[in-house]
């Protein structure tokens, strides 16, 4: 094996390399060598010029609160802190002795802290590099919508060749907001088409549908669309809003069917607590509520 060749230029760059050290002050050097006047760097240490970085890790330029409200039952109030325009980090506010309702009740300081790790790194998902910038489409729905919607029920086979039964590998594509809120409207008119009538039924059956929920379809493919909200109190618009939005789809019964205004049907939520059941059934029924309740306050002032 040959030895490797050392050019003349790699041997003019080893010169300049040592002129450069040779040219380093011997007070810079200096500063590494270990202080020998510190007996207990606890008391003294002569060299604290790195602290500054520290305690400045924590500098802010302004802080607002803020509710964490993801799928959640607590909604913890937190406090974020900004600098150089960025939220840098998250404490909670340490103040739900404050919260209370028209009627003078309020929580008590044992609330706090409040607040875990997906709301402590709540800003790491916002700045994140893999957050969504715009809407996508899977590459095999979107094959799919453009050929028309075809039944996966009368061609099970569909459901491989649009990756239905793989969605876990399939690509996105990027979209417009105006080209994907027409695939959304489409697909919509496509679920009422489908699930409508006696073609409609058919095809629930053979899906699996159980004849207890065919019995709340009442031949109305509007009925299928599963739309789900979250906990209600926590979040008026985004959670009643879906109900509001279920009612409208009424308007495409209307379309499809054919059926009279009056008669037509719109889609139903799908609550945690009924048909999706990850919670507690029993408690709206009790309660009155979908545990709008404020934790366990009604509990600390009923005096049992």
């Amino acid at each position: 094996m040959s030895s490797p060749r050392n050019t003349r230029r790699d041997f003019l760059r080893l010169i300049g390399a040592g002129a450069a050290l040779a040219a380093t002050p011997l007070n810079v050097l200096g500063a590494l060598a270990p202080s020998d006047d510190v007996d207990n760097p606890l008391e003294h240490y002569p060299n604290r010029g790195w602290e500054h970085v520290y305690r400045d890790q924590y500098r802010y330029d302004r802080s607002f609160t803020w509710i964490c409200a993801p799928n959640d039952t607590h909604m913890c109030r937190m406090r974020a802190f900004v600098r150089n325009g960025v939220m840098v980090r998250s404490e909670q506010n340490y103040d739900h002795q404050r919260c209370g309702d028209m009627y003078g009740n309020k929580a008590t300081s044992a609330w706090n802290p409040r607040g875990c790790p997906k709301g402590f790194t709540f800003q790491r998902r916002v700045y994140g590099p893999f957050r969504l910038k715009g809407p996508v489409l899977r590459k095999g729905w979107k094959e799919w919508a453009d050929a028309g919607f075809p039944s996966l029920t009368d061609d099970p086979s569909l459901r491989s060749r649009y990756r239905f039964d793989d969605r876990g590998n399939d690509s996105f594509v990027r979209m417009s907001w105006e080209d994907v809120s027409d695939y959304v409207a489409r697909g919509m008119l496509a679920i009422a088409e489908t699930y409508s009538g006696d073609q409609g039924e058919r095809r629930l059956k053979a899906d699996g549908y159980a004849p207890e929920m065919l019995e709340t379809w009442e031949g109305a493919g509007t009925r299928t669309m599963k739309i789900g909200s979250n906990l209600p109190i926590h979040g008026l618009v985004g959670k009643f809003g879906l109900f509001r939005f279920g009612n409208m789809t009424g308007l495409i019964d209307h379309h499809v069917r054919g059926v009279p205004a009056d008669q037509a049907l719109g889609a139903k939520d799908w609550a945690e607590y009924t048909w999706r059941g990850d919670q507690a059934p029993g408690q709206p029924f009790v309660h009155g509520l979908q545990t709008s309740d404020c934790d366990m306050n009604d509990l600390r002032f009923s005096k049992l």
